[in-house]
């Protein structure tokens, strides 16, 4: 679901993914695997919204004896058209250059420790030639540690708001949330709006792959 420059596939890209996977209007769509969110929240982006996330890891499931296969398949072309965009849970990167210490607006980042301090650009520790590594400024740090339970189930509701900082979970008017490249910022859209009842939360799934590698883009280092 990213394409080049790790940017999120776009509407062109994603119908003709959801095409080619046979989905119609009247079906439901489940994600498992990697970024699941990510995928529940491209789909209701674009209007559908009969998507679930398969609530325990590949493994799991495996082990507890479900239905598996690496045959491949082949379903008849989908039917399902994408719709507009819906800006209320998505921001880009004017917008969130524009809510930087505007009151109302908090910009979350997930990311890990070590990617906030600006010791990594990416996850791994991999180097990205002219990025800069470092946290949008007036960013709240909020790494999604404790989300899942050992079966890859999300925990419940109360675990999950402990997970949170006050300063994330309580606060007044409109969160974005951003990482990398979207995953695990989607995830945490995900546990905030649809697990904890948490409204006004939208994803810069440009993240730091676009951030940091726009010259002029304010970075702050600790």
């Amino acid at each position: 679901m990213t394409g080049a420059g790790y940017r999120t596939a776009g509407p062109e890209a994603l119908q003709r993914l959801i095409t080619r996977s046979g989905i119609t209007p009247q079906r439901t769509v489940v994600f498992y695997g990697y970024a699941t969110a990510l995928g529940l929240w491209l789909m209701w982006l674009y209007g559908h919204r009969d998507v679930r996330i398969l609530d325990c890891s590949r493994d799991t499931w495996r082990a507890e004896g479900r239905p598996w296969t690496s045959a491949a398949s082949q379903p008849p072309p989908g039917t399902l058209l994408l719709g507009t965009e819906d800006a209320g849970i998505r921001a880009n990167r004017a917008t969130v250059l524009d809510a930087i210490g505007r009151p109302g607006t908090t910009l979350v980042d997930v990311r890990s420790a070590a990617e906030f301090r600006g010791e990594r650009f990416w996850p791994s520790g991999g180097t990205e030639p002219g990025g800069r590594a470092g946290y949008v400024p007036f960013a709240v740090h909020q790494p999604l540690d404790d989300l899942y339970n050992a079966d890859g189930s999300f925990r419940r509701a109360t675990a999950l708001r402990a997970a949170f900082s006050p300063a994330v979970l309580d606060a007044g008017g409109e969160l974005i949330t951003y990482c990398t490249i979207g995953g695990r910022a989607a995830t945490a859209w995900f546990v905030l709006t649809q697990l904890l009842g948490r409204d006004r939360v939208r994803v810069y799934d440009g993240s730091w792959a676009e951030w940091g590698r726009t010259p002029g883009a304010p970075v702050t280092r600790p």
